[in-house]
């Protein structure tokens, strides 16, 4: 019976994929949303896959047989992939384990750290890698190992350090902030009444209760990790299975390649929960059923739910941390919107330097020591560009982020308790095929026709690119952050207190704001804070294959035309059209904007760690706040009253009958 489930949701997961493959036809020919022409793609799509012999790869014009071509290139990738996926997650469990032993003060540091480091973008990482294995041999004489393929060499090594580093990084994080939360439930404060030891209660009770909710949060890892290994092959110049995407478009190629990526990772996860994740189903979705009633709800318009929602607001800015992210982002966003409504113009171009005494100095690419932060290759300010650009990346990413979440935490509601458990499973299987789908591909192949500037000149307006581009990079994730909150309901519905609240007749509003919500919300500002980081990444992603935000603007002279530009001027169209900076000796292409979304990327972790301080300490969860300042004055005047001897001056008598009789 569990092998036919099996193959059934296989089935289903085919299904989403081929789906997902005819998707580029919705934005073909200029017009967006062109259903005839997916109908149309869809069903060539559909006759060629049962005809194999009609499955051929297009190399350089010339057709071979696609399975033959592909497998080469899909082994080399699937090796790094699976290796880089091997490492992080070991070392994460590895450095977890360790670190819960360590006392506060060094837990907190650590998680600064990996906040510090989860900042950094992986583009960053892969050329950091590189310069460091460069920067030894200079200094040795000794090639440590290879960090760039040349025609038919291939390299393992720096490639799966470089792609585990973000992996590992995030899954730390997540066992760290769960071991912590098990370590303040009753079971674990009854378990210390009783003597036992730490290592032993980690071992027998906390492993296994957070496993579950560990493994749902490496679905989403897995998939960022997947649209790093495009960046990875793209900076080691590997010749692996993202260069057969970005060579052939055709949907049956598209169709191939998601699948012998799907397969490997539906048989681990889907196996995982079918035959290890045993449960008692008929139990379970009797107790995730929520009460059929609403309750009485009041919407006068008194102005009460506006007050209540800025006091909800008032209270995050009295958390420190809250206040210090939120300023830094203000101030960003602030300053660009000053400076766009007050520069004339607002990217200053610089043709040529010249001395006091006519001499020419400079040409572009000028560097810093002529122009502050430098120029790019056409002469524009660096600075310039970082002013102007920042309002789009830092709203719009906010935008799409809490788009993502907001979306996915609603529709997960009626999707974890008033879908039929078996309409659940089968949207949980056509998702699924998603987690396993390399998101950089797919926007690639939505993006491209309508950001990309055709000869002609675009034919929408830079606002609707923006809105469409904002749209399609949230649809993308929403399936998947659907069934993540999905899967973490269900965890705290089988709690007692809300069996509890059930019984005494909660309604479902009730149940859902009072008490699922809170519970949800420190998990939900780290998925926010992960979804956030992910839209950055994709930016810059994207912005590596000059797709930028809101537009690429294109030359399409046929005599030295000029790079790719950003109509925006956002963040990532300069480390996009700076590709090659870092490997030139260029680097204030690139550094500036890497600091700049490394600044952005470090304040907001901390508007989401202040954020989690103030949910927690609503639910009753004991909050540490690094006050040493406090604790050292503490400590002395703790210190003072433990030397001093009470004397008998110290109590009152009372006049008693006891004291009398005594």
């Amino acid at each position: 019976m569990k092998i036919t489930k099996f193959l059934f949701y296989y089935i289903f997961g085919l299904v989403g994929i081929v789906l997902i493959s005819a998707s580029p036809a919705l934005f073909k020919t200029g017009t967006f949303f062109n259903i005839s022409a997916y109908t149309s793609e869809l069903s060539h799509l559909f006759q060629t896959v049962i005809h194999p012999a009609e499955w051929v790869y297009f190399f350089k014009g010339n057709p071979v047989p696609l399975l033959e071509y592909l497998w080469d290139p899909y082994r080399y990738s699937m090796t790094i992939f699976m290796g880089a996926i091997a490492l992080g997650f070991a070392l994460a469990f590895l450095f977890a384990i360790g670190t819960f032993f360590l006392p506060a003060v060094i837990k907190r540091l650590v998680m600064r750290l990996l906040n510090l480091v989860e900042a950094v973008p992986d583009l960053l990482l892969a050329f950091s890698a590189q310069l460091v294995i460069v920067w030894l041999y200079k200094q040795t004489d000794i090639l440590f190992m290879d960090f760039v393929t040349v025609g038919q060499e291939r390299i393992y090594a720096l490639p799966i350090v470089a792609l585990a580093i973000l992996p590992m990084v995030s899954l730390y994080k997540i066992i760290l902030i769960q071991l912590d939360e098990e370590m303040k439930k009753s079971y674990v404060q009854f378990a210390k009444s009783k003597g036992m030891v730490k290592s032993f209660i980690l071992n027998v009770h906390i492993l296994r209760n957070i496993i579950k909710s560990i493994f749902y949060h490496s679905k989403i890892i897995l998939w960022g990790a997947l649209s790093s290994l495009l960046i990875i092959e793209y900076i080691f110049n590997i010749n692996g299975i993202t260069t057969a995407f970005m060579s052939d478009f055709r949907p049956i190629v598209t169709f191939l390649i998601l699948v012998m990526l799907f397969t490997p990772f539906f048989v681990f996860y889907q196996g995982t929960e079918l035959f290890i994740f045993k449960e008692n189903r008929v139990a379970e979705e009797t107790n995730l059923k929520m009460n059929r009633f609403l309750g009485s709800i009041s919407f006068k318009p008194n102005g009460k739910l506006v007050r209540l929602f800025i006091r909800e607001i008032a209270v995050h800015f009295k958390n420190v941390k809250f206040l210090i992210g939120f300023g830094v982002i203000f101030a960003i966003v602030a300053t660009s919107l000053i400076y766009t409504a007050a520069a004339d113009p607002l990217v200053e171009k610089f043709y040529h330097i010249y001395d006091d005494n006519g001499t020419l100095v400079s040409a572009a690419p000028h560097s810093h020591e002529y122009v502050f932060l430098g120029t790019d290759e056409l002469g524009y300010s660096i600075l310039d560009q970082l002013l102007t650009g920042a309002k789009y990346t830092v709203l719009f990413g906010v935008a799409i982020a809490l788009l993502r979440v907001a979306l996915g935490f609603i529709l997960a509601v009626p999707y974890a308790f008033f879908c039929p458990p078996k309409l659940q499973r089968v949207l949980e299987k056509l998702v699924d095929g998603m987690h396993f789908l390399p998101l950089t591909v797919i926007a690639y192949l939505l993006l491209r026709p309508v950001l990309w500037m055709p000869p002609g000149g675009f034919t929408t307006t830079e606002m609707e690119r923006i809105i469409y581009q904002a749209i399609v990079l949230t649809i993308l994730a929403v399936p998947l952050l659907i069934t993540l909150f999905g899967n973490e309901m269900k965890l705290i519905m089988k709690d007692e207190f809300v069996l509890s609240t059930k019984v005494l007749g909660g309604s479902s509003v009730h149940l859902l704001w009072r008490h699922l919500l809170p519970h949800l919300s420190a998990r939900i500002g780290i998925v926010f804070g992960q979804q956030f980081i992910q839209t950055l990444l994709i930016f810059i992603h994207l912005g590596v294959f000059n797709i930028f935000f809101g537009g690429t603007d294109v030359s399409h002279s046929p005599f030295m035309p000029d790079p790719p530009q950003s109509t925006t001027y956002e963040w990532s169209g300069l480390i996009g059209s700076s590709k090659n900076a870092l490997m030139t000796g260029r680097w204030w292409y690139i550094i500036p904007p890497l600091v700049a979304f490394v600044v952005v990327i470090v304040s907001m972790q901390f508007i989401i760690q202040g954020i989690k301080e103030v949910q927690q300490k609503r639910v009753g969860v004991p909050v540490d706040r690094n006050q040493w300042y406090l604790k050292l004055f503490s400590a002395k005047t703790s210190q003072k009253d433990a030397a001093k001897q009470p004397t008998k001056e110290d109590f009152v008598f009372m006049d008693s009958d006891h004291s009398r009789s005594s």
